[in-house]
């Protein structure tokens, strides 16, 4: 199991089995990316633990009685000079590889760029006409636009008697209502 896995089976969270692996000094397998893997008897000493840490005991005086044996291979290498050759090898391919990959990414940015010049271009095409069809419509000249600001200043506004402006059209039926006052 990996890491993970064994602290959803504990309810706790990955980087408390990592510390408990690194404070204790467990001896616990790895795969070929480095990452642990626990094994039913790795997974029953961190069970063990963690009942000594829920019991109240220190983690740095936690005890394992149970020390696993380590189990080793050794690849024995008939031929260095192999080795190296398929590293070489190798390497030439991610060369290789990567010298292909910089060329697509500069392939893509210029399919890119033309597309955008040539979204800019048409734009710039629409522009020039929009203008030239401005530019040639039927524009007034500029004594017509003199003329009606000159009609418009020379209306002037009626003034109203003084009087009315406070009192407004007192007039009724022809007779001023100062009339009507009097005759009564």
């Amino acid at each position: 199991m990996n890491t993970s896995a064994v602290a959803k089976l504990l309810n706790v969270s990955h980087s408390t089995i990592q510390r408990w692996v690194t404070q204790l000094n467990m001896e616990v397998e790895r795969n070929q990316l480095g990452h642990y893997q626990f094994s039913d008897d790795d997974i029953d000493l961190l069970r063990k633990v963690q009942d000594q840490l829920n019991e109240g005991v220190v983690l740095q005086k936690v005890t394992i009685t149970e020390k696993k044996i380590r189990k080793a291979c050794v690849k024995q290498h008939t031929d260095p000079e192999k080795g190296q050759d398929h590293l070489i090898e190798r390497i030439s391919r991610l060369e290789k590889s990567m010298k292909t990959k910089a060329d697509d990414v500069v392939s893509y940015q210029l399919l890119q760029h033309r597309s955008e010049m040539e979204d800019m271009q048409n734009l710039v095409n629409k522009l020039e006409a929009r203008i030239e069809a401005l530019e040639t419509a039927n524009v007034p000249p500029a004594d017509f636009y003199l003329a009606s600001e000159e009609a418009a200043a020379a209306k002037k506004p009626k003034k109203k008697p003084f009087m009315k402006n406070f009192f407004g059209n007192t007039k009724k039926n022809g007779h001023s209502s100062l009339s009507t006052i009097d005759s009564d």
